[in-house]
């Protein structure tokens, strides 16, 4: 018999079925189409050893006059530029204040971790602070202080920081009369949060200011004394009152009130009163009869006694004392419609004074989740300006250096009506205006979520409009938010939740003009949209699309597969990552079973082709600045920076690819069994190793029907002097697999020739 040809339409299809999809490709992993036939995607590199401190979300390049290449990188806890492989940490200072006299206390002996007394400090977990003027005390040297830590255990009054040292002694305060606290901005998400709805937390409420610590025993459900690692900051208080205290009355009038807080809930008899306001020896804002107690009239001289609540987990707990750093007085399990269980040593226990129940309003949020902290920068000349999605917009100034912190864009020397609130930036392009997309309008402080304005074309600070200059602002007239905005060569593109529009810069007066460019169409992110050359494309929850001059809708041959598996509660981390030099656009997602991109979709906009795979990247710039595009990802929990297309393999490992097609007929609509005794293959393998051994691995896969498991009738090795591979396989439909997981490997695929003969219908 003849050999059979057998070619493949190039991409990849999962709209159909495999044997529908016949003579197709139907699935794959880092490869791509060129010419129509698939080859191995290129590999990648570190950048540097240096590591990032948390996850990257932001990459963008630029040059110096000088020369310099820089490149910024922005993660949910820092903001670095990096040149040469270095990254030089450029996150924007929140506050300095000057500590108490002896701000530190060590803990056991030899434990590293201090406790740091800084009143209102405004920190919240995972903060940077940097510490000068701190003297050697409890076997802590100064150099070990006067350095920046990441905070943990926050309470509003101190934290925790772990030191390079460890404590002589233990419990001792020190570290001089003259601490200074330097804080950058606070942290932000690294992962999206789910909205709190109607009951969230225990019966819709929770405590938004709070002590904690942690159970220093195993309880059971019916112990009555709860040891604490530290007791210090739980509430205990008692006095008289002095008033009779009706039914009716509103208001409780103390001997003293100074040792109450804020709010919470007293003890007088056998009846809980709630108060939300504490001031002048009296508690007002009163809530009667609570936790189950029944309202009573109470007697000028009866005792007050503050009612401590705490939480262990999803228990709810009260008392009434403590001696040293246990709860044992008045303690009651369960309370406010939670259940006494049992709790293992060295869980959390927080304060819980503030707790609002059921039926309340609750003390938290319980409207919107989280997103995570999202950046957007653009460079003004040399300079650079980015924004925290919904936050604040800074400036960093290159001639001031590497070492110096970036600036609020309203703090700098002669900014005028900066906005202060922001959800993006960016440069508007050759006529150079400095814009900002769902900021705070000219004169207020609340931030418009489809609100736009720009600088002077002269000036990133000058935003007062005037007969002079050119700032001014617009309103997007639809939707209820801005999510994204993308440049172009020629304009600006604006997503709203619901619509696209177009903003063009027309001079003076009006200086942009604003136009929809299509209804019911938004965008799935803010960074699910990029630019090659004058070509757009991005992704919302029903399609793909490109702008060029028009909205068209882009087929996608794998559109369900993705959106099949997909978690849109993380849609906020997909991205679109161009390389130009291949003409493709991936975009990178988080997969139905992950919280972090693990995926990715690609197309091929000159070829029309789609491709799938695996690979964790968090962020991406193109090739430009740099000879080739780089990506953030994370390998093992630690986050770096890649550099893409160099060399074949994963980082120094083995960069496993493959391609699989779908089912081909081996006779005319699969009427007869074949028989298959030979394989002509049709490759070309780059082997950069020193033994030029590479290959390739063609597995060949049967099936007699449809619904049938594939077998694999035969793996063969083929190296590019590969010139015919012998086989034995009957079945009436096949499919080919071709893998390799070889270090130092490259390949691109040809065409595949078969020798068959008919082997009858039964």
């Amino acid at each position: 018999m003849p050999l059979s040809k057998i070619q493949f339409r190039p991409g990849i299809n999962k709209e159909i079925t495999a044997y529908a999809n016949e003579n197709g490709w139907f699935d794959s992993d880092l490869i791509r189409f060129r010419k129509g036939h698939p080859e191995k995607m290129g590999g990648w590199t570190r950048l540097s050893s240096n590591l990032i401190q948390g996850i990257g979300r932001s990459l963008h390049t630029w040059a110096a006059l000088d020369a310099s290449k820089y490149m910024g990188v922005g993660t949910e806890s820092k903001f670095y530029i990096e040149e040469g492989g270095g990254y030089n940490d450029i996150t924007p200072i929140r506050s300095t204040v000057t500590l108490g006299s002896d701000p530190f206390t060590t803990g056991t002996a030899s434990s590293a971790v201090l406790t740091v007394t800084a009143p209102s400090h405004g920190a919240v977990d995972g903060d940077f602070v940097t510490f000068s003027g701190a003297t050697l005390f409890d076997g802590i040297t100064a150099a070990q202080l006067n350095t920046e830590f990441e905070i943990t255990v926050v309470t509003p009054n101190s934290y925790t920081i772990t030191t390079a040292g460890s404590a002589s002694s233990g419990s001792t305060a020190g570290g001089g009369s003259a601490v200074s606290a330097v804080y950058q901005i606070n942290t932000g998400l690294g992962t999206v949060v789910s909205g709190t709805g109607f009951g969230a937390g225990l019966w819709g409420g929770a405590t938004t200011s709070y002590s904690l610590t942690t159970l220093n025993t195993t309880v059971n459900d019916s112990v009555t004394s709860i040891i604490l690692t530290s007791a210090t900051d739980f509430e205990t208080a008692a006095t008289t009152i002095t008033a009779n205290l009706t039914i009716a009355s509103t208001s409780l009038p103390l001997a003293s009130s100074t040792s109450f807080p804020d709010k919470g809930t007293v003890k007088i008899n056998s009846e809980n009163i709630r108060y939300g306001n504490n001031e002048s020896n009296t508690l007002s804002d009163l809530t009667r009869e609570t936790d189950g107690t029944t309202i009573a009239p109470h007697t000028n001289g009866d005792a007050v006694t503050f009612v401590g609540l705490i939480r262990i987990e999803d228990e709810l707990i009260q008392y009434t004392g403590k001696t040293t750093n246990t709860l044992d007085t008045g303690v009651v399990r369960g309370v406010r419609g939670t259940l006494a269980v049992g709790h293992s040593s060295g869980v959390n226990v927080a304060e819980a004074n503030d707790f609002i129940g059921w039926g309340k309003a609750s003390a938290i949020a319980a409207t919107t989740g989280g997103n995570i902290r999202l950046w957007s920068q653009d460079n003004w000349g040399e300079d650079l300006a980015f924004a925290v999605f919904d936050g604040t917009p800074y400036y960093w100034d290159k001639t001031l250096g590497l070492g110096a912190r970036a600036t609020d864009l309203a703090s700098q020397t002669g900014a005028s009506d900066a906005p202060t609130i922001t959800r993006r930036i960016m440069v508007s392009g050759a006529d150079r205006h400095l814009v900002c997309f769902g900021c705070n309008p000219l004169g207020e402080t609340v931030q418009d979520l489809l609100m736009v304005r720009w600088s002077d074309q002269n000036s990133p600070f000058d935003w007062t409009p005037t007969s002079t200059n050119t700032a001014g602002s617009a309103r997007i007239s639809s939707g209820s938010e801005i999510i994204a905005a993308q440049k172009t060569r020629q304009e600006m593109l604006i997503w709203t939740d619901t619509s696209l529009y177009a903003m063009r810069f027309t001079g003076p007066p009006f200086v942009f003009s604003v136009s929809m460019l299509a209804n019911n169409v938004s965008i799935l992110g803010p960074n699910a949209v990029t630019t090659v050359g004058d070509k757009v494309f991005w992704i919302d929850r029903e399609n793909f699309y490109a702008y060029t001059g028009r909205v068209q809708v882009i087929p996608c041959t794998v559109l369900r597969y993705l959106f099949d598996d997909v978690n849109l509660e993380q849609s906020f981390k997909f991205f679109a990552a161009p390389n130009k030099t291949f003409d493709e656009v991936f975009w990178f997602y988080v997969s139905s079973a992950a919280t972090e991109i693990d995926r990715y979709v690609k197309f091929n906009f000159t070829e029309n082709t789609w491709d799938i795979g695996t690979l964790s990247r968090t962020a991406w710039v193109d090739s430009g600045i740099h000879d080739n595009p780089r990506g953030s990802g994370i390998s093992n929990s630690v986050n770096y920076v890649y550099v893409h297309e160099n060399g074949n393999d994963a980082d120094g490992s083995a960069m496993g690819s493959f391609i699989q097609s779908s089912d081909f007929d081996l006779a005319p609509d699969g009427d007869h069994f074949m028989f298959l005794s030979r394989l002509i293959p049709d490759i070309s393998i780059t082997d950069t190793s020193s033994d030029s051994s590479g290959s390739v691995d063609y597995i060949l896969k049967t099936r007699n029907f449809p619904g049938d498991s594939y077998t694999t009738d035969s793996t063969n090795t083929v190296k590019s002097t590969t010139q015919q591979a012998f086989l034995r396989a009957r079945a009436r439909q096949a499919a080919l697999r071709v893998e390799s997981a070889k270090t130092d490997l490259g390949w691109t695929l040809g065409d595949l020739r078969l020798d068959v003969r008919p082997d009858g219908r039964r």
